[in-house]
């Protein structure tokens, strides 16, 4: 990824606790964000490169050359980057982030920032003011203290200049003396609060949400409490740690390693199981309805002939009939008739499978009988 190189111009402490960063590009190489997103930022300490932290940029992305972050200074980076002389050089990652402001589409929006959860918005409501958006803007802001509310004179000003935004400052306690004639809430964001700054009218507002992880929760848990499509609701977490808050929008670089490995796993069980698949030895299957109980193959014809033998050498019991009977000797098979009892003897002499068309001895009874030929299937049984 293109590294963006920039110069300190100043480094100052908006509150107690609140750092306001602005750098400044000497070079030219301009860097195109919009409002609502994050970067990497790293610098040099004692001469030895930092680790890359990503914060939110508060500046319009109008102000071409200059670039803002803020942040709290409570770790060991943001204590570092306290200290950070002007003219020294950072580096700049990105732009990250799908949290973003869009004039065109967001025509109605509330703004529920919670602490240092302010930055997005920073960006977004200084953007709509200079470009003269067309969006109804409301920003609702809940902070501990008013000693603590970082941009609070200059988002007083904002009201001024743009008449289609309006602040809703939400002090947890303490007093409120130095916010005189601004719109003013006691304690925390809550159903009342946001019911008056709704009018009711949940339908037709898309929420935006930054925070930390309790602040998110409690605001989600209202909206959804009255009714607020999931489509309309955009979040992004403010804090990491194993309670960061997930939302609706995230940056893409998430999306696509997400994607990839999603699209790897597939690829290799697509693979897994073109192997196997060609590994496996073909199968052969028989009917069970054209194997008899012997296992041996058998067909409709082979009944057919079966069935046959069976009534001729039933129809050999009946010596006195009036019909001819006849006695047919194969010379491959020696089978003997006996009246009144039929009995079937086979010789050796010749391959069961030899055909015999010598023509037999018969007894003539009352009329010539016909000249029968005598086949042997393979499976040992004459017919005639």
């Amino acid at each position: 990824m293109f590294i963006h190189k920039y110069t300190v111009e100043s480094a100052e402490q908006i509150t107690n606790s609140t750092l306001l960063l602005t750098l400044k590009n000497n070079n030219g190489d301009l860097f195109t964000f919009q409002p609502g997103q994050y970067a990497a930022i790293s610098f040099s300490r004692k001469h030895r490169p930092t680790a890359a932290r990503c914060f939110s940029i508060v500046s319009s992305p109008t102000q071409q050359g200059t670039l803002q972050f803020s942040m709290r200074t409570r770790g060991r980076f943001t204590i570092a980057l306290s200290d950070i002389n002007v003219g020294d050089e950072v580096k700049v990652r990105g732009p990250f982030g799908g949290f973003v402001f869009d004039a065109e589409r967001d025509k109605d929006v509330v703004l529920l920032a919670g602490g240092i959860g302010i930055t997005p918005f920073m960006s977004m409501v200084r953007f709509a003011s200079t470009v003269n958006s067309k969006s109804n803007i409301t920003l609702v802001y809940s902070c501990p203290s008013q000693d603590d509310i970082p941009f609070k004179q200059e988002l007083i000003n904002l009201q001024l200049q743009n008449p289609l935004l309006k602040v809703v400052f939400v002090i947890g306690k303490g007093p409120t003396n130095e916010l005189l004639g601004q719109n003013v809430k006691e304690g925390r964001i809550n159903d009342q609060v946001l019911n008056e700054v709704t009018q009711g009218r949940y339908d037709i507002k898309t929420f935006f949400i930054c925070g930390p992880p309790g602040f998110m929760n409690a605001t989600m848990h209202i909206l959804h409490e009255n009714k607020v499509n999931k489509d309309n609701i955009m979040s992004e977490a403010f804090s990491q740690g194993p309670r960061v808050q997930t939302g609706q929008i995230r940056s893409w670089p998430y999306n696509i390693y997400a994607l990839s490995a999603v699209g790897l796993s597939l690829g290799s069980l697509v693979i897994m199981a073109a192997d196997l698949i060609k590994n496996l030895p073909p199968s052969t299957s028989l009917s069970t309805a054209n194997v008899n109980e012997n296992g041996t193959l058998t067909n409709s014809r082979q009944s057919n002939l079966d069935k046959l033998i069976n009534q001729l050498s039933g129809s050999d019991n009946n010596a006195n009939s009036s019909n001819a009977v006849y006695q047919a000797e194969n010379s491959a098979s020696q089978t003997s008739t006996n009246t009144g009892s039929s009995s079937t003897s086979s010789s050796s002499s010749t391959s069961p499978s030899t055909t015999n068309n010598t023509t037999p001895a018969v007894t003539k009874v009352s009329k010539p009988a016909p000249v029968p030929t005598c086949t042997t299937t393979p499976s040992g049984v004459t017919t005639c």
